[in-house]
């Protein structure tokens, strides 16, 4: 992705890239609350504690639990991922989830940590993929700028605000809108991270990404 535009996360100038996949590529400014919370999530000295530096916020799939006075309480739970640069320093190797990360959204609490090596019902990773399990920017990315990638990742977050909204008030997210959410999760959930993603929400990443390609082939699966 060649950008003349400004990265807000690297100061004034061309960047040749962002830093990262997800929020992590914007993380200096975001007008949405999600946003706004996976950046004081990364800031945080427990999570400073827990998780590498090299690691990054997957997109997260929302958990509804018992709150208080009979309201569900609305959770996030953020698969965390490595990544490294590639031979050249061109882009990112990305590697399989090692670990999820359960926040309560309204009080900023750290609620669980688990990591997925010890946790997984079948091997995990995936047989056959020790090693990357894709790059970034990916070969097909569908932005031709930094700008455009960036756009795209704040309305995705934008979006998840909106989904949080409606799963406060115990309703689904509504048309068009569920159809946006989907447009941009797809888009910018990486493909090899997907089956990842899917293992560990089915529910959720299967209603906003569609049916499975191939079953056969997923990592050990929560209910």
């Amino acid at each position: 992705m060649n950008n003349p535009a400004r990265d807000p996360a690297r100061g004034p100038g061309p960047p040749r890239t962002p830093r990262g996949p997800g929020f992590r590529a914007s993380d200096a400014y975001t007008s949405s609350a999600t946003g706004r919370l996976m950046r004081d999530l990364r800031r945080m000295p427990l999570f400073r504690q827990l998780v590498p530096m090299e690691a990054f916020l997957a997109w997260p799939a929302p958990l509804r639990r018992p709150g208080p006075r009979d309201r569900p309480a609305v959770l996030l739970r953020f698969p965390l991922f490595g990544g490294r640069r590639a031979p050249g320093g061109t882009g990112l190797l990305l590697h399989p989830p090692f670990a999820t990360l359960t926040v309560d959204r309204r009080t900023r609490r750290i609620t669980e940590y688990t990591d997925l090596r010890y946790t997984r019902p079948r091997p995990w990773p995936m047989p056959g993929t020790p090693g990357p399990v894709g790059t970034f920017p990916r070969p097909d990315a569908p932005w031709t700028t930094v700008g455009d990638y960036l756009a795209d990742v704040e309305r995705l977050l934008l979006g998840y605000d909106a989904l949080l909204h409606a799963l406060d008030e115990g309703r689904a997210l509504p048309e068009p809108d569920a159809a946006t959410f989907a447009g941009l999760l797809g888009r910018l959930v990486e493909p090899g991270l997907a089956p990842y993603l899917r293992a560990l929400a089915p529910a959720f990443f299967s209603r906003f990404l569609g049916p499975e390609p191939d079953p056969a082939q997923r990592p050990g699966q929560d209910p």
